[in-house]
């Protein structure tokens, strides 16, 4: 079986009569899936044969292919390819030859060998066997699909890793829960899908369509055990989020999706109403902002990300958090890799950090005064501005323009000496303000990294500062002015339910 099974695979490298390519990596001479670009001598795009997906990235056009690729054309002299497998491996670009070519992909760094998983929170529509073949042409091992509202094909969903899934590269189906004013939340490792399944008659931003808290899909997802993240917090932190990291009902934050965690959030009318009169202004921040005044309240919540992915306009994974899992190279654990914060997100930089020799995710105590010795590199394939350390949602350190080094990769560090004498949070980013840098990514997104936070609690107290308390609180009480005025809830109890859970948010920061 195995013999005529290899013939088959063999079959149109033998048939074929003109340019016959294989990728392989240069780690272990095996086939290995990809996205490539051809170019005849003219520099005109030439479209591989054979059926294949494709995807946009860098303002360019991919093929996405299984390790090997087959062209009619027999005279390719010439002519040039462009290889890329994601953000550890280097991209090639070079001729195509006259004679049938192997091209040799090469790892710069290797993140599973330091223990590391990468896994992409939020993609869409793919069919199954597209998941697998993206999520290794980019390099990616854990992919989670989800079923939602608007996209009609429940019947993915079984409630565990899906069959397709191989060692190295699992994809689990689970489900968005969406109100558009309220807020998105991605239930990850899902048991069983929560109703209704279409809770808003699956329309993106109707006004008509009548709205309802997300806050109890949560719950019912927490109690499967699964994993709740808030999705694309950077476009939509939405009317809830106030409420539902209060109550606990949500693991992470997804700060990199749909757009540049360095804008302000567009999508939330209470932000655009007239003001209450009862009420001050409530400031618009950035979406990494606000993620800072959760941190700055006391909320220990991670960071996640996922691509959104809705169509071949970005890529499974070029979004991505990963988790440090050490020998346990699992779905399980990459979710609580993930609940952990044990890790970092990117879309293209490779972070290491690390404050007294502990890592993302970990809590310290400790009593007086603490000195720590703060540690942070950034590498990258991508050019970016700048590597900074942050101390409670301030940037203490940041590099000079990072260095080039001889294989093209981009590199910055910094080590520090901090000081401290309060409870605290530390971490580093790949950043820049929003007037700086080109937005080269998916979405004119910028080239940006965040390293979940090291907490060092003094005396085992949270970090508690007065002005991140302050404007949650404001935050929360727009959110109630929201429900009780404007949000089109269909019965009575339903608004009354969402004003219940607002209150019970409001005790816990009153409590703070």
């Amino acid at each position: 079986i195995f013999y005529s099974i290899s013939l088959l695979l063999l079959l149109p490298l033998c048939l074929s009569a003109g340019y016959v390519g294989q990728v392989l990596s240069e780690e272990t001479g095996k086939a290995v899936a990809a996205s490539i670009i051809v170019r005849n001598a003219s520099g005109q795009v030439v479209e591989v044969d054979g059926e294949h997906p494709h995807v946009e990235f860098l303002q360019e056009r991919w093929c996405y292919v299984d390790g090997q690729f087959w062209l009619e054309q027999s005279n390719t002299e010439g002519w040039t390819v462009k290889i890329r497998r994601g953000p550890e491996v280097l991209p090639l670009e070079t001729e195509l030859g006259t004679v049938d070519g192997v091209f040799h992909l090469k790892r710069w760094i290797h993140l599973s060998e330091q223990g590391y998983m990468s896994g992409d929170t939020h993609v869409h529509y793919l069919e199954l066997d597209q998941c697998h073949l993206q999520m290794r042409a980019e390099d990616l091992e854990v992919l989670n699909l989800l079923t939602s509202d608007f996209t009609d094909d429940v019947n993915k969903f079984t409630g565990e890793v899906d069959a397709i899934s191989t060692p190295g590269h699992w994809v689990y189906v689970g489900q968005e829960f969406r109100d558009w004013q309220q807020g998105h939340i991605n239930l990850l490792r899902l048991r069983k899908i929560v109703e209704p399944l279409e809770p808003f008659g699956g329309s993106f931003r109707e006004w008509s369509h009548r709205h309802f808290i997300v806050a109890p899909a949560a719950r019912e997802a927490k109690a499967q055990e699964a994993a709740v993240t808030w999705a694309h917090f950077g476009d939509i932190p939405g009317t809830e989020s106030p409420i539902d990291i209060a109550l606990g009902l949500i693991d992470a934050v997804d700060l990199i999706s749909q757009a540049d965690p360095n804008n302000t959030p567009n999508k939330w009318p209470p932000w655009t109403m007239k003001q209450p009169s009862h009420l001050s202004e409530l400031p618009v921040l950035s979406g990494i902002g606000i993620y800072y005044q959760y941190l700055n309240a006391g909320f220990q919540i991670p960071l996640a990300s996922g691509t959104d992915k809705m169509s071949e306009r970005i890529p499974v994974g070029s979004s991505r958090l990963y988790v440090k899992t050490g020998n346990d190279r699992s779905f399980d654990a990459w979710i609580e890799g993930l609940k952990a914060g044990n890790g970092f997100i990117s879309n293209g930089p490779i972070l290491t950090f690390s404050v007294e020799g502990h890592g993302s995710g970990d809590t310290v105590e400790f009593q007086g005064d603490k000195r720590v010795a703060v540690k942070a590199t950034a590498r990258s394939l991508y050019a970016f501005s700048r590597l900074q350390l942050m101390l409670n949602g301030e940037a203490i350190a940041s590099s000079e323009m990072p260095i080039r080094g001889p294989q093209g990769i981009f590199e910055a560090s910094l080590e520090l000496k901090v000081e401290l004498s309060e409870s605290a949070w530390l971490a580093a980013r790949v950043s820049a303000p929003p007037d700086e840098g080109e937005r080269t990514m998916p979405r004119r997104m910028k080239v940006f990294a965040h390293a979940n936070p090291v907490y060092f609690l003094k005396n085992g107290d949270r970090v508690r500062k007065q002005a991140a308390i302050d404007y949650l609180t404001l935050y929360l009480r727009h959110s109630q002015h929201w429900f009780k005025t404007a949000a089109n809830f269909e019965t009575d109890q339903h608004r009354a339910e969402a004003l219940a859970e607002a209150e019970r948010a409001l005790r816990i920061y009153e409590a703070l």
